[in-house]
């Protein structure tokens, strides 16, 4: 399994080899640990996406014109009830131009602001905000690479803990509904004091997979970089509503992700 991606779909016969049908390989402690966070975050991700899509389609749909004054967005809340917010230019003071209201990645409520209403920002979210700008700069000077012709869609992560950095992810969108981009995709820690660390890849080239084909039943990917699948693994199995089959080199291991659950199926030179 020396390549980086297993260009493979896994048809009508693939789940006898899933989570449901194998019992589960022990991991260490660590690598638990490790699956526990990627899950956590790529709920988060995959709500706030969401959250973004469908926030930015009702604000345009009421204010066509409102494009231009948008300085950037960011999310909020729990997976179950995501905040959205757009804020304008003013780099100084950013003040909100239109809210939304989620559950379970569904409107309920979108709101524009005009001028004669409070459109201040909370603390947390000025927080965020200064987060996104600070992992901006960074991933500017880096020259990060996106494996596509549109922009990259940001995703802000809170502080897990009340000292530790806010996650900042760029994410290569999936610009048509039959690829889902696995490269291109990087996270910014942003320290608490605003300090914004190296970008880190989550893979190390250009990779998209066919998300849709006749009779397909799961996607099949190998990873090179940490030894469990991450946050964008279970980020894509959700969106692609698919499970997916990730081979972590480092340990030799295949998993199943299915939506927000990942376990360790087997060895990836097991051929039973």
């Amino acid at each position: 399994m020396r390549l980086l991606l297993v260009l493979a779909l896994l048809v009508a016969g693939a789940p006898a080899r899933s989570q449901q049908s194998t019992p589960p390989v022990a991991i260490s402690a660590q690598d638990q640990a490790l699956v526990d966070r990627a899950v956590r975050r790529g709920k988060l991700i995959y709500a706030y996406d969401q959250a973004a899509w469908h926030g930015t389609d009702d604000a345009l749909a009421k204010a066509p014109d409102l494009g231009p004054k948008i300085g950037g967005w960011v999310v909020d809340g729990p997976p179950e009830a995501t905040e959205f917010l757009f804020f304008d230019k003013d780099s100084t003071k950013p003040h909100a131009l239109y809210v939304a209201r989620f559950r379970d990645n569904k409107l309920v409520e979108g709101h524009l602001l005009t001028d004669a209403e409070d459109r201040s920002i909370s603390p947390s979210r000025l927080k965020l905000i200064a987060a996104l700008n600070a992992a901006r700069d960074a991933a500017r000077a880096a020259r990060i690479g996106n494996c596509s012709d549109k922009p990259f869609n940001t995703v802000v992560l809170p502080p897990e803990t009340p000292n530790g950095p806010t996650l900042v992810y760029f994410l290569t969108p999936q610009t048509t509904n039959d690829t889902l981009p696995f490269g291109g995709h990087y996270l910014i820690e942003v320290a608490a004091d605003g300090t914004a660390g190296t970008p880190a890849p989550f893979a190390k080239s250009c990779i998209a997979l066919p998300a849709k084909q006749p009779n397909a039943a799961a996607l099949l990917i190998t990873h090179l970089l940490t030894p469990v699948p991450t946050e964008i693994h279970v980020f894509a199995s959700l969106s692609a509503r698919l499970p997916l089959f990730v081979g972590t080199t480092q340990n030799q291991l295949l998993w199943g992700v299915s939506g927000a659950k990942i376990v360790a199926t087997g060895k990836l030179d097991d051929k039973n």
